[in-house]
C-alpha cells in the first residue's frame, strides 16, 4: 500500500511496471532505514510520506525485537476477571490477582 502511494507521488503513470519496481525499491530502503538516496522525494508530500514510512519502518523493528525478547505468554482464562494471557511462571492474575492454577511441565498438582 505504501509503494502504491510513493508511485502516485513520485512517478508518472506513464512510468508503468518500472517505475513501479522503483516505488518499491525505495519503500523498502526507507523502510530498513538503509536510504541509499538514490531515489529521492523532493514535494513536501513526498517527504511527509518518506518521514512516515521511516517512524514506521523503526515501529516494525522495535515489534520485531519485542516479539523476539520478550517472554511469551500462555493462554490461560482468569477464573475471576476473564484475562486470557499470563506469564507461564504466574501465580497471581496481573490484573485482578486471582490465584491460577497453571500447570507446568512436571507439574504433580490435580
Amino acid at each position: 500500500m505504501t509503494t502504491s502511494f510513493v508511485f502516485l507521488l513520485a512517478f508518472d503513470e506513464e512510468a508503468c511496471l518500472a517505475g513501479y519496481v522503483d516505488a518499491l525499491y525505495f519503500t523498502v530502503a526507507t523502510l530498513t532505514t538503509t536510504g541509499f538516496g538514490d531515489i529521492t522525494m523532493t514535494t513536501p508530500g513526498g517527504k511527509l510520506l518518506t518521514v512516515f514510512i521511516m517512524v514506521v519502518g523503526v515501529a516494525l523493528f522495535v515489534q520485531l525485537a519485542r516479539a523476539i525478547f520478550q517472554p511469551s505468554k500462555i493462554k490461560y482464562r482468569c477464573p475471576e476477571c476473564g484475562l486470557n494471557r499470563h506469564e507461564p511462571d504466574a501465580i497471581h492474575c496481573k490484573h485482578c490477582g486471582e490465584p491460577l492454577k497453571i500447570e507446568t511441565e512436571g507439574d504433580t498438582r490435580t
